[in-house]
C-alpha cells in the first residue's frame, strides 16, 4: 500500500476548500495509507493554540489529520523533513507548497497537490 506524507499546506488548504481528496488520491494510486510526521503535527498545533483565521485552519487541518499514521523525524526544518520521509519511505507528498513541490519533482517523488478544487498529480 503506497504511503502518504501529507504537509499542513495541503491540509489547510482542504479544509479551506472541501473536496475529495482523499477519493481523488485513491483514484490515482489505489489504497493508500495517510502519514503525518511529528513535525508537521507540531507545526498545525502551534498554529492552531495563536488566534485567528489561520488557527482555526491548523484545528481543522488536525482534525482531518485523525486517524494518519503518525511517524517521528530528525528534527530539521519541516520541508526537509518532508522530503527525507518521503524518500527513506518511498512515499508520495499531499502538499500545496510550491517550493516543496519543485524539490520533490526534482528528487522524483510523487506529489499530489489540488487544482480548482481537485486533486491532481505531479
Amino acid at each position: 500500500m503506497t504511503k502518504v506524507i501529507f504537509d499542513s499546506s495541503f491540509l489547510m488548504a482542504v479544509g479551506d476548500n472541501p473536496t475529495q481528496w482523499m477519493e481523488g488520491i485513491s483514484d490515482s494510486v489505489g489504497g493508500f495509507e495517510p502519514v503525518m510526521l511529528d513535525c508537521v503535527f507540531n507545526e498545525l498545533t502551534a498554529l492552531a493554540s495563536l488566534g485567528g483565521a489561520k488557527a482555526a485552519r491548523a484545528r481543522t487541518a488536525l482534525e482531518l489529520a485523525k486517524g494518519f499514521l503518525r511517524s517521528g523525524n530528525g528534527g530539521a526544518e519541516t520541508d526537509k523533513e518532508i522530503v527525507s520521509a518521503a524518500l527513506t519511505m518511498g512515499a508520495a507528498v499531499a502538499t500545496a507548497d510550491e517550493d516543496l513541490i519543485s524539490t520533490l519533482l526534482a528528487r522524483r517523488v510523487k506529489v499530489f497537490g489540488l487544482s480548482s478544487g481537485r486533486v491532481r498529480v505531479r
